[in-house]
């Protein structure tokens, strides 16, 4: 399985540049939420922890009935590729062939990027064709995407899939992200229907963003995901465009040979696993996570580094990108700004902080650091002036921490790592070299649990999020 991979992951990771190593800090005292003793690593552990559960067999989203298909319903299906449009007697003719252009360019694209089709859903929706259904008038909410019960004579868990859309309204684009979201969603389920609706979501959002680009849906789906970077990576409902489609983007950046997409459809190529015959959810082990996770090991990397790094990358997009992280970050402009828990001016340190809201696992949390002239005291003595970092956590859970040196044009100009220690809930790190610099970016990631034998399941949602609190003096 991770030889499959090997492939996909065959860029080297983003070089990023790091900060000589500097002395500690004689820390604070521990703060009252940070609780003393680690969680035993042993195999009771795993054993007491009760099998993740993935989604359920049989669809929460069903077809619309098979005899309004043919007795009230109009039906349009492509000359040339195997997608099929459905709609109710009164939607205009226009709106359909319009939906069925937009999944005939999706396909389309999807083949150029040497993705597999959707899987045959055999005379379901009156042949085997990928069925989209459109509903009466305007757009009202998220897109309805559902499955069919698993593929007979499939070595892996394989289903065919169809959605539910609005019939497309007064132009924009919105229609043909719709539909290409849908179809996405459709080529993961035909890789693995049993993964994590997050992992889906995800990638179908990615596959939208490559085949139907549309500024204004991803502008949202972005800004709310930058808004909230406190949330796990696979927290998003399956059915609207989510901001979680960064995640892909930075693995073909980072580990990516040219193709887009190859990264994410080969995790869910990987973690597909075969489902006992009556079983009311999908077996759910393992995850995309876990392909990830096994992918990088053979690399000699760990998923802990790779969640610090992309989130340092999510600090870099929009207006504040330098160029140097996400490819084409600069697009989202504004919108793509993520949220900074706070922001300290040099002159009013000591300080000690914690977040708004606690942070999931995978979730990141933002600190900045002002060191311009105007918020710097006594600017002169930033040539030798030294910041000391204490950052204490709520056990079980595991934060890697990064401070990130960005000079007067925005740019990294430099990086000191804090490295997580299991069994312990407190990093502590000194930065020296401040001149020339506007601040420092303090960044910080919830790994998971630190208990080796429970690494992060994104089936485990809801997720059990944890705060921090983060020492800063000179």
């Amino acid at each position: 399985m991770v030889l499959a991979l090997g492939a996909a992951l065959g860029g080297p990771p983003a070089a990023a540049a790091r900060a000589p190593d500097a002395t500690s800090a004689k820390p604070p005292s521990p703060v009252a939420s940070a609780q003393a003793g680690a969680p035993s690593d042993d195999g009771a552990s795993a054993a007491a922890a009760p099998p993740a559960e993935g989604r359920p067999v049989v669809s929460p989203v069903q077809r619309p009935d098979e005899r309004d298909v043919r007795d009230v319903r109009q039906r349009a299906c492509s000359f040339t590729l195997p997608v099929c449009v459905h709609a109710p007697a009164d939607v205009p003719g226009a709106a359909l062939l319009e939906s069925l252009t937009h999944l005939e360019a999706a396909m389309r694209a999807y083949d150029a990027l040497g993705l597999p089709r959707p899987l045959p859903d055999g005379a379901r929706g009156g042949g085997p064709a990928y069925d989209l259904y459109l509903e009466r008038g305007p757009r009202r909410g998220p897109t309805r995407v559902g499955h069919d019960l698993r593929a007979l004579g499939e070595r892996f868990d394989a289903a065919s899939a169809f959605a539910i859309i609005a019939a497309p309204g007064r132009g924009g684009c919105a229609s043909a992200s719709d539909a290409a979201y849908a179809l996405g969603a459709a080529v993961a389920v035909r890789l693995d229907a049993g993964a994590e609706e997050g992992a889906i979501a995800m990638t179908a959002s990615y596959l939208a963003a490559i085949a139907a680009p549309c500024a204004a849906e991803e502008l949202a789906a972005v800004d709310a995901f930058q808004r909230a970077p406190e949330r796990a990576l696979t927290g998003a409902a399956l059915g609207a465009l989510d901001g979680g489609l960064l995640f892909p983007w930075y693995l073909d950046d980072a580990y990516g040979t040219g193709t887009p997409a190859q990264v994410a459809t080969s995790l869910l190529a990987i973690a597909a696993q075969s489902t006992p015959a009556g079983a009311a959810r999908f077996h759910a082990e393992p995850d995309t996570f876990d392909a990830l996770r096994a992918s990088l090991r053979s690399r000699g990397e760990d998923l802990d580094d790779l969640l610090l790094e992309f989130a340092i990358a999510r600090a870099f997009l929009g207006s504040r990108s330098d160029g140097a992280h996400l490819s084409d970050a600069e697009r989202f402009g504004d919108f793509g700004r993520v949220r900074f828990e706070w922001s300290l001016p040099y002159a009013t340190l000591p300080r000690r902080v914690a977040p708004l809201r606690p942070i999931e696992p995978t979730g990141a949390t933002y600190l900045w650091l002002d060191l311009s002239a105007e918020n710097a005291a006594a600017r002169p003595d930033l040539r030798t002036a030294e910041i000391s970092f204490v950052a204490d956590w709520e056990l079980p859970a595991l934060f890697r921490w990064a401070i990130v040196k960005v000079d007067v044009h925005g740019a990294e100009a430099g990086r000191v790592d804090v490295a997580g220690v299991f069994g312990s809930s407190r990093a502590q790190r000194t930065v020296v070299g401040l001149d020339g610099l506007s601040g420092l970016l303090v960044v910080g990631v919830n790994a998971g649990s630190m208990i080796r034998s429970l690494p992060f399941d994104p089936d485990d949602a809801p997720f059990m999020p944890h705060a921090y609190t983060v020492w800063l003096s000179r």
